[in-house]
């Protein structure tokens, strides 16, 4: 039977979801969980510890992880595939990883020369928007809206990305999803994990341009984003992950300079993976 992966976990109990891509075998230091579903009174909330959380999510759901059970069980009315795949599978992705010693970010993942560079920014910075534009050019588009890093390589999500409108120029097939507030785009099959390039910092304003971030603000950061800040990271770790090149993007609110955009990510990229 086929392994359904994303995001550094094997996944069982999500053979409907087409967007986790499927392997012959568990990728390599993949953690394991099962996903269950539960139209039951939950557990009450507990908070993160070293074998169990649970959690009430947004929409009045609730997650509950068992460690060393390898679990995941939502408890509410049952969840469409199209959700599970994105976003339930994230709260699940965040901490099972965080439990394991891995680093996770709210970010998207596209691939330049053979790295995965990751996109930071806030909710409105227009994460998706750019991972669509870079996937209708053919730039391999490695994860979205949560980044996993394994050591000093980032690994692959779910294959899509999912936008709240239609972007002009982008030729790209969508269908709706999550009730029809969304427009998913499915992305081609990538690596499991590529080395981590940099880092990308969205933010909006009147020009565009690229500017470097340097190593003791990017440190900063990384620190302040890392998902689950309560539990333990390695500081080696995150001034190795700080070490690498970093920019902040900045772009005018205009559909229009996408393809700027792109053109220009593509000019800077390319002599900050130079060899060292």
């Amino acid at each position: 039977m086929p392994i359904r992966s994303a995001y550094g976990l094997h996944i069982r109990g999500l053979d409907a979801v087409a967007e986790l891509p499927a392997t012959a075998y568990p990728p390599a230091r993949s953690r394991t969980v099962t996903v269950r579903q539960r139209h039951a009174p939950p557990p009450e909330p507990a908070p993160l510890d070293a074998d169990r959380v649970v959690r009430v999510l947004t929409d009045g759901r609730t997650l509950d992880l068992h460690r060393r059970r390898g679990t995941a069980t939502f408890y509410g009315p049952p969840l469409a595939p199209d959700v599970l795949a994105h976003p339930y599978l994230g709260p699940v992705a965040v901490i099972v990883n965080r439990w394991a010693g891995r680093e996770t970010f709210h970010a998207g993942a596209f691939v330049h020369a053979g790295r995965a560079w990751v996109v930071l920014g806030d909710r409105t910075a227009g994460k998706s928007s750019l991972l669509a534009a870079l996937a209708a050019r053919d730039v391999p588009v490695l994860a979205d809206d949560i980044v996993v890093l394994d050591g000093g390589d980032v690994l692959a999500g779910p294959r899509c990305v999912d936008l709240r409108e239609p972007i002009p120029g982008v030729d790209l097939t969508t269908r709706p999803v999550r009730q029809d507030t969304r427009l998913r785009i499915t992305l081609p099959a990538v690596p499991q994990r590529l080395p981590l390039g940099g880092w990308i910092f969205l933010g909006w304003g009147e020009r565009l341009a690229l500017t470097p971030v340097g190593p003791a603000e990017l440190l900063a950061r990384l620190a302040a984003r890392r998902s689950l800040p309560e539990l333990p990271s390695d500081p080696a770790g995150l001034l190795a992950l700080a070490g690498l090149p970093g920019y902040d993007l900045t772009r005018p609110r205009d559909w229009a300079v996408l393809d700027a955009t792109c053109r220009l990510l593509d000019a800077v990229l390319a002599p900050a993976e130079a060899p060292r």
